[in-house]
C-alpha cells in the first residue's frame, strides 16, 4: 500500500506543475474573451468594471505557476493551495462576467480530478458552496446595489439563486466523487498487477540463475568425482610401478604409460569443465540485483510492509561485475534474514535494501524503521553466521541505530572461485 502511495504522491507533484500551466491557459482565455468583446464581436455586460476586478483575477490565476514552476515550491499543502486560487478565480469570473460565466463555477472540481484524491475533493466543495454564495450576492449587489442592501435583496440572491445552484453544483460533485473513486480503484488493482507481474518475470530470471547455479554445482560434482577416481587410479599405477620396476621394467613402464595417459584424460576433462564455468555459468552482481528484488516484492506482497530496492548507485560496470555463487547465495539469504529480523523483532513496516560499489567492496545496506535490538543481534544465530562468513571473507559487518536500525555489510568484489 505504502508503494501505491508514493505512486499517488509522484501524480501528485506532476499535477502540481499542470494544473499550475492550466491556470495560465485559463488566464488567456479570458483574455481572449475579454479582448473579443471590446472589439464587439459579442456583448458582455458586468457591472464589476473597475480593474482592481480583472487585476486580482490576473493574480489568482497567474500565481500557481509562480510559485510551483519559478519558485519550486513542494509539499502536501501546495495541491490545497492550487485549488483556493482556483476557486476563488472562478468566483472573481462569475462576477466579471454574471451568468455567462455560471459555468466556470465547477472548473476547480474538474481541475480537482487529476488528483484523486477524496479529501482534496471535499475541500473543494466546501470552498466553491461558500464563493459561489458569495460571488453572486456580490454579481447582484453590483448591479442593483439599492435593492441588495437590504435583507429582502439578500434572502432572494441567496435563496432563489444561489442555493439552487448549489445543489445542482451538488449532483455534479457527487458523479465526480463517484468516478474518482473508480478510478483510485482502478489505478489501485493495475498497480498490484504489473506489481506482480514484475514479480513473475524477476522470478524468471532468477529461475535461470539457480539453473546456472545447480548446473555449476553439477560439473563440480562431475570434477570431482570423475577427476578424483581418475587421479586416485594413476596414483596406484605409479605406486604399483615403483614396486615392479626391479623385477619387471616393462610392465613398470606400461603402467607409468597409463597413469600418464589417465593423468591427461584428467587434464582434460578439467580443461572443459572450465571452459563451461566461463561460457555460461558466470554469476555478476547484476544476477544478485534480480534476486534481492524479486525477494523484497514478495516480500511486500506475503507481509504487507514497504520493501524498497535502490540499486541506483551500482551503476552499469559494477552490475557487470562477476560473483561466486557462494557470495550470490550468502547476500541473498542475508537480505533475508536481516528483513524477517526486521519484522519480527522490530516491528519494521518500512525496509530500505541498499547496494552499491566503492573501492572495491561490494555495500548492501538494509534499513528498517523498527525498534532496534538490544545487542545488535550479537546473540542472534542467523547474524552470527552473517558476521563469521563475513570476516572470513575479508569484509565488515557494522549496525546502526537511531532513526530506525541498519545492518551494513561490506564484501571485496572479486573474480570467481
Amino acid at each position: 500500500m505504502e508503494r501505491y502511495m508514493e505512486l499517488l504522491k509522484k501524480n501528485e507533484e506532476q499535477i502540481n506543475v499542470r494544473a499550475a500551466y492550466i491556470s495560465v491557459y485559463e488566464l488567456c482565455i479570458i483574455l481572449a474573451v475579454l479582448m473579443l468583446n471590446k472589439f464587439n464581436v459579442f456583448q458582455m455586460y458586468s457591472y464589476a468594471t473597475a480593474p482592481l476586478w480583472k487585476i486580482g483575477l490576473a493574480f489568482l490565476l497567474v500565481a500557481p505557476a509562480v510559485l510551483v514552476c519559478f519558485l519550486g515550491l513542494k509539499g502536501p499543502w501546495v495541491k490545497y493551495l492550487i485549488v483556493t486560487f482556483s476557486v476563488l478565480a472562478s468566483g472573481l469570473c462569475y462576477i466579471i462576467f454574471n451568468e455567462k460565466a455560471t459555468m466556470i463555477l465547477i472548473f476547480p472540481t474538474v481541475l480537482v480530478t487529476l488528483y484523486y484524491n477524496n479529501k482534496l475533493t471535499y475541500v473543494t466543495f466546501i470552498l466553491t458552496v461558500i464563493i459561489t454564495l458569495a460571488s453572486h450576492y456580490t454579481a447582484s449587489y453590483l448591479i442593483l446595489p439599492a435593492v441588495y442592501k437590504t435583507s429582502y435583496g439578500l434572502k432572494y440572491v441567496i435563496k432563489d439563486t444561489a442555493i439552487p445552484r448549489v445543489l445542482f453544483y451538488l449532483c455534479f460533485t457527487l458523479v465526480i466523487q463517484m468516478l474518482n473513486n473508480r478510478t483510485l480503484q482502478l489505478i489501485n488493482n493495475v498497480h498490484k498487477v504489473t506489481q506482480e507481474n514484475e514479480i513473475l518475470e524477476l522470478q524468471k530470471e532468477t529461475a535461470e540463475l539457480r539453473g546456472r547455479m545447480d548446473e555449476r554445482e553439477k560439473i563440480s560434482r562431475d570434477i570431482h568425482n570423475s577427476v578424483g577416481h581418475t587421479i586416485t587410479a594413476a596414483i596406484f599405477a605409479l605406486e604399483a610401478a615403483e614396486v615392479l620396476r626391479p623385477q619387471n621394467p616393462e610392465a613398470a613402464d606400461e603402467k607409468t604409460r597409463r597413469a600418464m595417459q589417465r593423468m591427461r584424460e584428467s587434464m582434460e576433462i578439467i580443461r572443459s569443465s572450465v571452459r563451461m564455468l566461463d561460457k555460461s555459468n558466470v554469476l555478476t552482481v547484476l544476477d544478485l540485483k534480480k534476486a534481492i528484488t524479486v525477494c523484497c516484492r514478495q516480500t511486500e506482497l506475503d507481509a504487507e510492509v514497504y520493501v524498497q530496492t535502490d540499486f541506483e548507485q551500482l551503476g552499469d560496470r559494477a552490475l557487470k561485475l562477476p560473483l561466486t555463487a557462494e557470495r550470490v547465495s550468502f547476500l541473498y539469504g542475508a537480505v533475508q534474514e536481516c528483513i524477517s529480523n526486521g519484522m519480527k523483532h522490530g516491528g519494521a513496516k518500512h525496509i530500505r535494501v541498499k547496494m552499491s560499489a566503492e573501492n572495491g567492496m561490494l555495500i548492501t545496506e538494509i534499513w528498517n524503521d523498527g525498534a532496534a535490538p538490544e545487542s545488535f543481534g550479537e546473540h542472534g544465530y542467523g547474524l552470527k553466521k552473517i558476521r563469521s562468513y563475513v570476516e572470513g571473507s575479508g569484509g565488515s559487518l557494522s549496525f546502526k541505530s537511531g532513526d530506525g536500525f541498519a545492518v551494513t555489510i561490506e564484501l571485496p568484489l572479486g573474480g570467481l572461485e
